[in-house]
């Protein structure tokens, strides 16, 4: 039973802090007005991380195939629950293939790959370090899993105002999920990650908990300023700080782990 709660610990604490994440941008009003859709939100990186915690334990994967597995993900909710990756309103407005260069790397690369990957999994295992020898979910917990995924996906794109790609952003989408896969499949058959016990890191502790304050903030003291509406209401200052804080966060992660020369412990 102790090996267990420390698989769902894991999980659940990567599910608050991404939670956390969506607080920085909807505020305090949103949590209290919209709770099922906030309950949907945690579901859907209840589940997620639920996989992905299965994935790591099983393959011990490195930081390169974690960012692949995080970016390939990404793509899903920003093409198909808030409609960013074709939204031609956001992040300059830079439009290439029929997507949105901006959100593939502000959101595919900086927030999911960094902050929503390597941040989010490092902070759980800094508070709950992983036994490598947890046991894993059955295929009775991925069908729930990927059923669960797939309904919200569904139902949130049929919302009208979730922006829609054209015939070539969809060809794009196809490509940018075709590559990813393709190199983690490679580097999963090439290579095999080591369990390693984790190793705290000043850098990583600044950007993890530095985060938690930073969208807690955000998502309570800027609750009830000026609005920007892509799929969902959003607050615009809050999500310009959130969107800085991302990019920082990349900013730093990136030259530590060349630095380091080694793994960081996630």
């Amino acid at each position: 039973m102790k090996v267990s709660w420390n698989r769902w610990l894991i999980i659940l604490i990567c599910a608050l802090f991404n939670l956390s994440f969506e607080y920085s941008a909807r505020g305090v009003a949103q949590f209290v007005s919209r709770p099922l859709f906030m309950l949907a939100l945690f579901g859907i990186y209840l589940t997620y991380f639920a996989m992905l915690e299965d994935v790591i334990v099983r393959y011990h994967l490195t930081n390169y195939q974690l960012f692949l597995v995080a970016f390939l993900y990404g793509l899903l909710p920003t093409a198909f629950f808030t409609g960013n990756l074709f939204n031609h309103k956001i992040y300059w407005g830079i439009v290439v293939a029929g997507v949105n260069v901006g959100t593939v790397f502000i959101i595919g690369i900086l927030a999911w790959g960094v902050v929503q990957g390597m941040i989010t999994l490092y902070l759980a295992n800094r508070l709950s370090p992983r036994d490598w020898d947890h046991p894993r979910m059955g295929p009775i917990g991925w069908v729930v899993c990927v059923i669960y995924q797939v309904a919200v996906l569904a139902y949130a794109h049929t919302n009208p105002v979730t922006p829609r790609g054209t015939p070539i952003g969809y060809v794009t989408l196809a490509i940018l999920v075709l590559i990813p896969a393709v190199l983690l499949v490679w580097s999963l058959r090439s290579s095999k990650g080591k369990a390693r016990p984790f190793q705290p890191s000043i850098v990583m502790d600044i950007l993890a908990f530095g985060s938690v304050f930073v969208y807690l903030v955000l998502g309570t003291c800027l609750a009830f300023g000026p609005q920007i509406v892509t799929s969902q209401p959003l607050n615009e200052l809050a999500v310009k700080l959130e969107n800085v804080w991302v990019f920082v966060s990349g900013l730093v992660f990136f030259p530590y782990r060349l630095l380091k020369r080694s793994d960081v412990t996630v």
